[in-house]
């Protein structure tokens, strides 16, 4: 059976260890993605993204390689994406579409209600996928199979979940090669998961409601073994260009202290490739940094989210007492790790002398690189039903979310920030470059009410690009070789259509296939400036 997946311009980390599953099962799989050149989360122009747009050059490809099934990774900020592109293949093409990722795991309702959509995961995807692909293959599709539902007969079949996947061991190694062959920009920092779940249930997370959907008797924080984990990584380096590795587990450190020490000392002898991780504040030891250094991590990003106590407690869901989040960052420092804290601003509760405490408590504990969210809600998520027993949502305003409607995404604006709150994110962006005797001013005057507040595309120069050193900046490799790549072979299609439309060259049969010839090379040789 042949499976395409349809991609947004995001590395989906799921759908590398389905199309593993499958091809191990002898599947063909390839990916067709987007890369949403212009309207990313750096970036949005309508007009130069519908200049740029991709979707038809996609739905030729999929037409060319024919699948028997199609497949989405859906996340909340791109639902409405995967909806626009769907509905167009789903114009051209009569083969059966697949919607899984955390949207349809939140709001399967509401995501199996289009037309375009012919079945959705819940959940875990790589064994109900498999099942679904081989019971297509006898040419008798299953409609039992558990995390699936299907449309069948004018109406719907809603399966149960099945148990998460206990020993994560059994599953083969992601299927990098499909990323490599849809664009380069996948290969600038190599993304891997060590453990699936996490020990926390912010109320602003998935995590809060995913794990209510399991329920209390699984085990929902699962590690790969340490083994897994190096033969991944020392396979992969073999394969692709390795300079930077990205840990996108929830919490690195809720390792056992045994797991990293195994760890560190494997990764630091047979992979030896700087990398980074997430980190939560409660599970940072002296230990565990030690472990983390010695293994070459360059930096950690940190879940700070707020410097209120009573905020973390009563509000996020967050129990980490305010001595643990300092002695967190100066445990890090004291290990030489470089930090990065992820903030939120403008959640439901959140006072204003809140934020001024929060640029105090950075002009105290400098570290390398602050991100200021602005808060945002996501569908099923514990904060929308205190959202909506205080008034701040309405029936309708959870309809529009669940819908991907007005999504503006945490990274660049958040749901509704005031005009101050967007000031203290420009503020944000500068705090780290000023010396703390200037920022103690700023920040006691209201200075910072005199700022513009900037577009993320320029904020996050100074905020993001400039705190990284250029060789570990793994974001500004992955962005500027996605532009590079994408606009270079936009460009040049252009060029080589309009020199077949010229008369003599139309004419003369060996100069139109010189320039299809060279058309054909360009992938290959946009590629190699990537690297």
């Amino acid at each position: 059976m042949k499976i395409a997946f349809v991609n947004d311009s995001c590395e989906r980390l799921g759908v590398g260890s389905i199309a593993a599953v499958l091809k191990a099962n002898g599947h063909s799989v390839r990916l067709f993605t987007d890369p949403q050149l212009f309207d990313d989360e750096n970036l949005s122009c309508k007009p130069l993204n519908r200049l740029f747009e991709y979707r038809k050059t996609i739905i030729a490809g999929l037409e060319e390689y024919n699948p028997d099934l199609i497949g989405f990774s859906v996340v909340t900020d791109f639902y409405q994406w995967a909806c626009r592109m769907a509905m167009a293949v789903k114009s051209r093409m009569n083969v059966p579409i697949i919607f899984g990722g955390i949207h349809p795991t939140t709001v399967p309702e509401r995501v199996i209600e289009n037309a375009f959509v012919d079945m959705l995961c819940v959940g875990e995807g790589e064994f109900p996928v498999l099942e679904l692909v081989e019971s297509m293959a006898r040419g008798n599709i299953d409609y039992s199979i558990k995390n699936l539902w299907f449309k069948k007969n004018g109406g719907i079949i809603r399966n149960p979940v099945r148990p998460l996947i206990a020993d994560l061991d059994v599953l083969p190694p992601p299927d990098k090669e499909i990323f490599r062959q849809a664009s380069p920009h996948f290969l600038q920092c190599y993304y891997v998961m060590a453990s699936r779940g996490c020990s926390n249930a912010c109320s602003y997370c998935c995590h809060s409601y995913v794990k209510k959907l399991y329920g209390p008797h699984e085990r929902y924080v699962r590690f790969r073994g340490v083994a897994k984990v190096i033969d991944e990584l020392r396979g992969a380096k073999q394969k692709f260009p390795m300079s930077m590795v990205r840990f996108h587990d929830d919490d690195l450190m809720a390792a056992s202290s045994s797991w990293l020490e195994d760890f560190s000392r494997r990764y630091a002898g047979e992979v030896a490739v700087p990398f980074a991780c997430f980190v939560h504040p409660s599970t940072v030891t002296q230990e565990k940094a030690e472990w983390l250094a010695s293994a070459g991590c360059h930096d950690v990003e940190l879940g700070v989210q707020s410097v209120s106590e009573k905020t973390r407690r009563e509000i996020m869901n967050r129990n980490v007492p305010a001595k643990q989040l300092e002695r967190a960052i100066n445990v890090l420092k004291n290990a030489g790790l470089r930090i990065i804290t992820d903030n939120i601003i403008g959640m439901p509760g959140q006072s204003p002398e809140e934020n001024i405490d929060m640029l105090e408590f950075y002009n105290r504990n400098r570290v390398m690189k602050i991100y200021c969210f602005g808060f945002r809600y996501y569908p099923k998520t514990a904060i929308i039903e205190q959202a909506r027993e205080n008034g701040s949502l309405s029936a309708e305003d959870v309809t529009s979310l669940e819908e991907g409607h007005n999504v503006q995404a945490f990274i660049s604006g958040g749901d509704s920030l005031t005009l101050e709150m967007r000031q203290i994110q420009t503020f944000f962006a500068f705090l780290l470059y000023l010396p703390a005797e200037i920022n103690t001013l700023i920040i006691r005057y209201r200075l910072y009410r005199l700022m513009l507040p900037l577009p993320y595309c320029i904020a996050v120069i100074f905020s993001n690009w400039l705190r990284i050193p250029y060789r570990y900046n793994w974001a500004l490799h992955i962005t500027v070789c996605r532009y590079r790549y994408f606009v270079t072979g936009k460009v040049k299609r252009w060029f080589f259509s309009a020199v077949r439309r010229i008369p003599w060259v139309s004419k003369c049969g060996e100069r139109g296939e010189s320039a299809r010839t060279a058309e054909r090379e360009d992938e290959n040789s946009v590629c190699k400036q990537c690297h």
